[in-house]
């Protein structure tokens, strides 16, 4: 019964994701960066919230259902997050110059200045400072649900590798509005994310390897993101002047 609830508690997300989520590129309305926020995080904190509601009524260890039973603070597991990371980062700058290369091509870049790009500020203090919440957000909601939650469940049925190589291709394929390249990318990062935490046994260590590595490879292409942002506004402001 466990089971069929984690199972649509993921197909709840990914219909969220599908129909509401404003991250979509082709979303109809373009949303501020405090809503996409907002958004991502109470989406999370639903499908986080159906399975603890579950685990509450039926009596189910709640520790044990999110994960957070292994969860220890030390030296070594915070050494173990920080190699995370560094995997993490290799992993998105690889996967960046193979998708720039042979994948990026074969999408559809029109959108490039639409969903959460289109919402970034273009100063580097609240840009750095997004970035922040961002990594934070993601780094801690997403592995409650997919490694707590996910992974910890399917490891009672399968070898400890292949739950993490299953729950990372779940997690790539939740982040389907990055495009065929993005799901990819973000599938080959969650398998690692993943095989942390088989190897380690704690959560805290994909936790903070999410958290440092989303937060490091966005501050990558910050710069690049600024200057977007800067000729975007500056076009948008020529084409105001031309108007009047």
């Amino acid at each position: 019964m466990f089971t069929v609830v984690i199972a649509g508690s993921y197909l709840l997300l990914l219909l969220i994701s599908i129909f509401l989520d404003p991250k979509r590129k082709r979303a109809a309305k373009k949303f501020s960066i405090f809503q996409l926020l907002l958004f991502s995080t109470l989406k999370m904190l639903l499908v986080i919230g159906v399975v603890v509601a579950f685990a509450f009524i039926y009596k189910i260890d709640m520790p044990g259902t999110l994960g957070l039973s292994v969860l220890s603070v030390s030296r070594q597991s915070l050494g173990f997050g920080a190699l995370t990371a560094l995997g993490f980062i290799v992993i998105y700058v690889i996967w960046q110059l193979v998708a720039l290369r042979f994948v990026a091509k074969r999408e559809d870049t029109r959108d490039a200045d639409s969903g959460i790009m289109g919402s970034l500020p273009s100063r580097w203090f609240p840009l750095v400072g997004v970035f922040a919440v961002i990594s934070l957000q993601a780094g801690i909601l997403e592995e409650i649900f997919f490694r707590g939650i996910m992974q910890s469940h399917i490891s009672c049925y399968l070898e400890a590798h292949w739950a993490a190589v299953i729950t990372g291709i779940l997690f790539g394929v939740a982040h389907f509005y990055q495009g065929l390249s993005g799901i990819a990318g973000t599938s080959i990062m969650g398998v690692w994310l993943g095989l942390s935490f088989a190897f380690t046994g704690n959560i805290l260590v994909p936790i903070l390897g999410h958290v440092l590595g989303d937060f490091s490879c966005m501050m990558l292409g910050a710069r690049s993101i600024v200057d977007r942002r800067k000729i975007k506004s500056d076009r948008d402001g020529d084409t105001h002047v031309g108007g009047v």
